[in-house]
């Protein structure tokens, strides 16, 4: 069986960003998650389960959070909620991608793990203060003390950029002409 070339010429910058920029958002994504519920696995005082619960309590009301075996649809919203989310960021990343058009491999990741952080600032300080009350699940540590919450960005902005770099070596996106 041989591997065939995915040929992608006749595709819109547009195109490509939703499509190859979502799968990147869901990989980064699941890095994201993958250091939020290590830590929760790994705490004493914590659960793998509370960081995607906390998700849902944010949207559906705080009373979602609590008991992992009480919250089973929270949970499984608040995953979803993350890669929804997620993919969105992707596309935002891979079309920022687009625009720069970095050489090298070094810079892509980069600029993902700026762009992980940043995006951290921007839930931490404009969208989950719109949401009083709930929002505490991750201002404070009943979920995961700040620094996972900040680790967790930059790895998933670093597996953004390694997913683009990938995806460029590929030959899925073009070349900077440079």
């Amino acid at each position: 069986m041989t591997a065939r070339r995915v040929d992608l010429s006749g595709w819109s910058t547009a195109k490509r960003a939703v499509v190859l920029g979502g799968i990147g958002g869901v990989i980064a994504g699941m890095m994201l998650a993958m250091i939020e519920m290590l830590y929760g696995l790994l705490s004493d005082t914590h659960t793998i389960w509370d960081a995607p619960m906390a998700i849902w309590a944010w949207v559906g009301g705080i009373q979602h959070f609590g008991e992992p075996s009480n919250h089973i649809g929270p949970i499984g919203l608040g995953l979803g909620g993350h890669m929804m989310n997620s993919m969105m960021l992707g596309i935002v990343f891979f079309l920022l991608m687009a625009a720069i058009r970095p050489r090298g491999d070094i810079t892509p990741i980069m600029i993902g793990v700026a762009f992980g952080l940043g995006s951290w600032v921007v839930m931490r300080y404009v969208v989950l203060p719109l949401n009083s009350g709930e929002s505490d699940l991750f201002t404070t540590s009943l979920v995961s003390p700040q620094w996972v919450w900040w680790l967790g960005h930059a790895v998933m902005g670093m597996a953004a950029g390694l997913y683009y770099v990938a995806v460029r070596r590929a030959g899925l996106v073009q070349q900077n002409a440079k």
